[in-house]
């Protein structure tokens, strides 16, 4: 293989790992923000995220250069493969931070989510931050076992979040039943939260993708 290609690959993974540190950075000001109260905090995690979508069109037209202008091998070729529909996913955990960080902001001033809310809240949202950090350390190696590992690590963070939000769902449900009227909070309540739970499912497909770019097999993401 050419060096310029070896060289290629190292700086778009630099790339993907700058790009996933503002991920982690967002998600640590969002859990920060739900464990202390200031909203601030979220303000701060989009406003880190705010280029992220650039960052990933400049990842993608990288990997797309790379594969045109030089000969890649079949490993080279699937690892590119693999980078190039991780980018897509770490972007979407973006918007997933953002859309969060922006919707819980209005409902915590208004203290529209409750104790018991905000309290599993801050257990996913950790959750979800974990699963996030664990899945960039696979930009970080090339051992095939640490991969295996780290995936393993984060579907038990993912799962972690899906208890969570069962948990959170069935308090804000319980909480629902006894007002006298329907109040679109809670339920505003549940579809932010949501966003916890799917960012982890994207960190299972980050690490899934490494995984398959390191080990082989089949492409298999949801």
């Amino acid at each position: 293989m050419l060096p310029k290609h070896d060289q290629k690959l190292q700086e778009i993974r630099n790339l993907l790992t700058d790009l996933g540190q503002d991920l982690v950075t967002a998600a640590e000001k969002a859990l920060h923000g739900l464990q202390t109260g200031d909203t601030s905090r979220f303000e701060a995690a989009r406003l880190m995220l705010k280029n992220s979508g650039t960052k990933g069109n400049h990842i993608d037209n990288q990997i797309v250069t790379s594969l045109a202008l030089f000969g890649a091998e079949a490993t080279d070729l699937r690892e590119l493969v693999a980078y190039l529909k991780a980018t897509n996913e770490m972007v979407r955990i973006s918007e997933n931070i953002k859309a969060f960080s922006k919707r819980i902001h209005p409902l915590m001033e208004n203290g529209a989510c409750f104790p018991s809310c905000q309290e599993y809240g801050a257990h996913l949202c950790k959750s979800a931050t974990v699963a996030i950090t664990v899945a960039m350390k696979a930009f970080e190696t090339n051992n095939k076992d640490e991969v295996e590992a780290i995936y393993r690590k984060v579907q038990v963070e993912e799962s972690k979040t899906d208890d969570l939000y069962a948990i959170l769902e069935k308090n804000i449900l319980s909480e629902l039943s006894k007002l006298n009227e329907f109040n679109t909070n809670h339920i505003q309540i549940l579809s932010t939260m949501r966003k916890l739970e799917r960012i982890a499912d994207r960190a299972v497909n980050i690490s899934k993708l490494l995984m398959f770019a390191k080990v082989g097999g089949e492409l298999d993401v949801y």
